[in-house]
């Protein structure tokens, strides 16, 4: 079940976190998988995902190598949590988006280009891309827009029978998380999680690997929560019974 074997695969920002977790896993299934990163990855082109030029340059990279694509992972981006309204510029807006957005965008693109039929395309989304948060206006609404697109590009893809879809993850175990020192977001996420702890990288990556595989077929336009259960409701929620409340019932 879930086998990959014999499919290409691309997966954007494969050179740590999850999309290093995702092109082993997808490995693991059988795929060949070719890496876009700006740092260099094993079987990996190296490209900044911004620029469209370099990203269509090198998904024709991948077609000459192995001669077709079968799957893609739009992975890529950055995270600047922690930036308040009164902070936020316009460099930082606009590298979030040539990033986060322009980067699934012209993924799928070409992604969809170069796939004869039947193709596999996985959008990187965030939980905070579907609920409100402070102090993460840019990455939060490059998130909310990489779930727009996937939805998008499901409906005018279907035709071809290229499925897309979009995995939420929560807060995740990964250098971007781990490596600020005493981030405070960890034991917030704890906190607030429902299932009291971060998701490793494999955790999200199994989801990759379902929505690629040919098990997913009648999947698209899905978004997948992967967040331990955060953006399902409040784990704790301190109330006090109200003095109406009494012998089980309501008195007005």
């Amino acid at each position: 079940m879930f086998s990959l074997a014999g499919k290409i695969a691309v997966v954007t920002g494969a050179a740590s976190g999850i999309g290093l977790a995702v092109a082993e896993r997808f490995r693991a299934a059988g795929a060949t998988v070719v890496g876009i990163d700006r740092t260099a990855t094993e079987d990996g082109i190296v490209a900044d995902v911004s620029d469209e030029t370099v990203l269509a340059a090198a998904f024709d990279t991948v077609i000459s190598r192995h001669g077709r694509l079968d799957i893609v992972v739009n992975n890529a981006g950055i995270q600047p949590l922690g930036v308040d309204f009164a902070n936020l510029t316009p460099a930082l807006l606009e590298r979030t988006f040539a990033v986060n957005v322009n980067g699934v965008a012209f993924g799928i693109k070409h992604a969809a280009r170069l796939m004869k039929s039947v193709g596999r395309i996985v959008n990187t989304g965030s939980f905070v891309g579907t609920i409100g948060v402070p102090q993460g206006t840019a990455y939060a609404a490059s998130k909310a827009a990489v779930i727009h697109l996937t939805r998008c590009a499901a409906v005018e893809l279907a035709p071809r029978g290229i499925t897309v879809n979009c995995v939420c993850p929560g807060t995740v175990a990964t250098p971007a998380v781990l490596d600020i020192p005493d981030n405070p977001e960890i034991a917030f996420a704890e906190a607030r999680t429902p299932l009291g702890r971060l998701a490793s990288p494999a955790e999200i990556a199994a989801a990759f690997h379902f929505l690629a595989s040919e098990e997913a077929s009648y999947i698209t336009g899905a978004v997948l929560p992967v967040d331990g259960g955060i953006t399902a409701g409040w784990e704790r929620y301190d109330l006090v019974t109200p003095p109406n409340f009494q012998n089980g019932k309501w008195n007005d």
